[in-house]
């Protein structure tokens, strides 16, 4: 046991039990048998030590609210005290009233406690703060002063965020460190191997998934803070091993859309820790590196729902280990950075204590300042695919949806272009007011670009001229109308005519005698694929707009299911893959249609697409997480993960399609699965390639792809030509996150699906040459105007204008699929995420 933590229980063990004396609430030292910070607790032993207290304690209330992809509990602990859990119930319908501007605040207020969330180890090799949140829970409990506070709070203490990800990192770090801990940096224990576990099962970044809600962590943490709204909420993380610790005021940009007050709270809180710090001769910055800005953060998201948000970062990361030696000589050890949270976590508890009734009306006040001053109200067009996606995810996270009733003209301005019109919108367009107590969440999620700080943008541009790295945190837009491929409007009059949206969910089967249609708009299409491939039911899809005589027309992409192609349950079969899907099922009672019918060439068999998805040491771990989760849970289809080592020996032909995400891979694979690759090509293999995937493609001796990424143009020698700059830099005027406009091939098919030509979002340096045959160029940014949301420096933009975005090679009998960025980015970028399902449910089916 170190010092630090024989020190805290002597502190401890002065204070006698009060009401809860007769528990005999166990410290975690005592529990655990071993002292904070001196070795990683297993997830399994943190959870036994929260319900070890709410056996002890009547203060204590445990609840599941879910479980991880690798069915781990994720629990919730809540400590107050026994007057407020008698009343929790009432507690928790007068947080929502307040949450949602509602009610007399004066009579809310009077004698309820504010509700503080503690959120630790959401990154799970950011191992101190899940060890942190024990100390909190027993300080809570067993130190008078602290439980004291429990009449005027309720903590909620959310033990650990991401088990799966903290269960592999620990596995890791278990196998390679001795009896001792080495403080070497250069130590294996401090090599955290591929994937590491910062992510969850599926390697999602889950702290950039509060407003996409794509994994079921998430959807459980959402789901419990909405029975809760708190005042205070604290996400817990660390950083890098030579740092210091951060804790608010945050960085610029500050998101425009937060509550006025935000910015006072922050730095309320940041004094308090500060003077903890202060006290005992800590270092700390703040303001510097972590912002307010992207909506889906741990802080920013619940900053929008009206609480003081903030993320804490303690030195440490997935490389500390639970010791190591830093560049200024002093070793940093997990129980240094467990008790830095520790003391954080307890200074914020008091502060929120100590602030209770101001916090709860700064709830209040932040949802009256949106219900009565919203400015903007968004009308979303339907019949998009993703238009019910959408509307449903702003659903999910309160933000109230309306409809119009009856047909309206309303004089509004498009989200993807300047421009401003009167324009006739059908009933069923969705309507969303920024008048509503969420209206900040809002209009952050659907708002064509968000706004910086004042100076902010100056002050990155600077930079970049100055060669400098920049200070774009994340992403510069993330606009959902954009995202998703939805036509999307905004007007600041008011639209009337409403009702609260609802979604037609009626989907009637009726078995035919010929077979039948699915129309390939619809939402769930490739979902009923994934089932129609996995039942080994045959289809085929059809390349051209079809009528099967009355007013109905079929898109580019519709499904035939035709009865003599099946077995003799495909009736039954269908009816309840159409029901499991959400699908729209038409019957055919014949193959005349008066245009093309069902034996055109227009009609293609959809093959067994055999799909293998590359992974492992060399791939980007975040970019196969979402291509995985895209095709197992998303949209479920048949499909094979591969390790890249292994290419080297098995067996390509028993695969129609490889797909290798973003990643370096030439010096992983080697001269000989190389090679084997090129023949699977060139044989009628169908390669999808993902942003940096495709430079191994195009080496010298290897010249599967004749894709080039673009250069700066060369310097001439012609000393009466005008000079081109091609001075080297270190910062290539990267695009942080984008999105821009492009142009599509509607005559390919994997434009299925799309219904317009989509925004694409771009991160970082990299474009390419468009390729000399137009066929080939499947989706180009736009030339000449095409920014469309977020930032990019003029630099950046001739760089990237006209470039190629989703590119097709024909190769020998194969082909090559290219995209130049993450096609279904962090799981909410859908507006490309047709293109990437046809490519490899299609390809096979459709040899160049």
């Amino acid at each position: 046991m170190n010092r630090r933590s024989v020190a805290l229980l002597a502190i401890l063990a002065l204070f006698p039990l009060t009401a809860l004396a007769q528990n005999s609430v166990p410290t975690p030292e005592e529990f655990l048998g071993y002292g904070m910070g001196e070795r990683f607790t297993p997830h399994h032993r943190i959870l036994a030590y929260f319900e070890e207290l709410d056996r002890k304690s009547n203060l204590v209330t445990m609840q599941q609210i879910g479980e991880s992809y690798e069915h781990r509990p994720l629990v919730l602990a809540t400590i107050t005290s026994e007057k407020n859990h008698a009343a929790l119930e009432t507690i928790r319908r007068n947080a929502a009233a307040l949450a949602r501007g509602e009610g007399d605040v004066d009579a809310l207020v009077n004698n309820m406690p504010a509700i503080v969330w503690l959120a630790f180890g959401v990154h799970g090799n950011e191992s101190s703060s899940a060890e942190a949140g024990m100390f909190v829970a027993s300080a809570l409990l067993r130190d008078p002063a602290s439980t004291k506070l429990l009449d005027d709070l309720i903590v909620i203490i959310d033990p650990l965020e991401n088990p799966d990800g903290r269960e592999r990192y620990i596995q890791w770090f278990q196998r390679t460190t001795g009896v001792k801990p080495n403080p070497n940096a250069e130590a294996f224990e401090h090599a955290e191997p591929w994937p590491g576990g910062r992510y969850n099962h599926y390697m999602i970044d889950m702290n950039r998934d509060w407003t996409w809600l794509s994994q079921k962590e998430t959807q459980a943490r959402i789901e419990a803070y909405k029975q809760w709204y708190p005042q205070v909420v604290v996400d817990f993380h660390e950083m890098s091993a030579q740092s210091s610790y951060f804790f608010p005021p945050d960085a610029k940009p500050i998101n425009a859309n937060l509550p006025k007050d935000v910015e006072h709270w922050l730095e309320v809180f940041g004094r308090a820790n500060a003077t903890e710090f202060s006290q005992r001769g800590w270092v700390f910055f703040v303001a510097e590196n972590f912002d307010l800005f992207y909506p889906g953060y741990g802080d920013s998201w619940p900053a929008l729902h009206g609480a003081v948000g903030m993320t804490y970062e303690m030195a440490g990361g997935g490389r500390a280990g639970s010791a190591i030696l830093r560049e200024d000589g002093t070793i940093l050890r997990l129980s240094d950075r467990a008790e830095r949270h520790y003391t954080t976590g307890m200074a914020t508890v008091r502060t929120a204590a100590q602030n209770r009734e101001a916090l709860l009306r700064y709830t209040h006040q932040a949802a009256r300042a949106q219900i009565d001053g919203g400015k903007n109200t968004f009308l979303l067009a339907p019949g998009s695919p993703n238009f019910p996606g959408l509307v449903a995810l702003l659903q999910k996270q309160g933000v109230r949806v309306d409809m119009l009733s009856a047909p309206a003209t309303i004089r509004a301005s498009r989200i993807d272009r300047d421009v401003t019109e009167s324009r006739t919108f059908p009933a069923g367009t969705a309507v969303i007011t920024t008048r509503q107590a969420f209206g900040g969440l809002a209009n952050t999620l659907l708002e064509k670009t968000a706004a910086f700080s004042k100076g902010f943008v100056e002050e990155q541009r600077a930079k970049a001229e100055a060669d400098e790295p920049d200070d774009f945190y994340d992403l510069t837009t993330w606009s959902l109308p954009l995202a998703m491929n939805v036509e999307g409007w905004s007007t600041t009059s008011p639209v009337t005519g409403t009702t609260a949206f609802r979604e037609e969910t009626s989907q009637s089967f009726r078995a035919a005698s010929y077979g039948y249609l699915v129309d390939g708009m619809q939402p769930n299409i490739y979902r009923l694929i994934g089932m129609l491939l996995e039942r080994k039911v045959r289809f085929s899809v059809i390349d051209s707009e079809v009528n099967t005589g009355s007013d109905q027309t079929y898109s580019r992409g519709s499904l035939v299911i035709l009865k003599g192609n099946n077995a003799k349950e495909l009736d039954a079969t269908l009816a309840t893959l159409a029901r499991e899907a959400s699908i729209a099922v038409v019957p055919l009672e014949s193959g005349w249609m008066g245009g093309i019918s069902f034996g055109s060439q227009k009609v293609r068999f959809v093959k067994d697409p055999k799909i293998g998805l590359v992974g492992g040491a060399g791939s980007d771990a975040t970019s196969y997480g979402m291509l995985w989760h895209t095709l197992d849970v998303d949209t479920p289809i048949p499909h094979t993960t591969l390790s890249v080592e292994s290419l080297r020996n098995i067996d390509l032909g028993n695969y129609e399609v490889l797909i290798f995400p973003d990643g370096s891979y030439t010096d992983r694979l080697g001269k000989k699965a190389i090679d084997k690759i090129k023949q699977w090509v060139t044989d009628g293999g169908t390669l999808v390639a993902v942003k940096g995937a495709h430079a191994f493609l195009r080496e010298k001796d290897v010249e599967i792809s004749k894709l080039k990424p673009w250069e700066p143009a060369k310097k001439k020698d012609d000393d009466d030509a005008k000079d081109v700059e091609t001075a080297e830099r270190y910062n290539d005027y990267r695009i942080p996150g984008s999105a821009f406009r492009t142009t599509m091939n509607d005559r390919s098919f994997l434009t299925f699906g799309v219904p317009r030509a989509p925004a694409v979002l771009v991160e970082g340096s990299g474009a390419y040459v468009p390729l000399p045959h137009k066929v080939d160029n499947i989706l180009t940014i736009d030339a000449k105007d095409p920014l469309i949301s977020g930032v990019a420096w003029a630099e950046s933009i001739d760089r990237i204008k006209g470039s190629v975005y989703v590119a097709s090679e024909k190769f020998g009998r194969g082909q090559v699929i290219t995209f130049a960025d993450d096609p279904h980015f962090r799981l909410f970028w859908r507006g490309t995420l047709p293109m990437f399902l046809n490519a490899v449910v299609y390809g096979p089916s459709f040899p160049r």
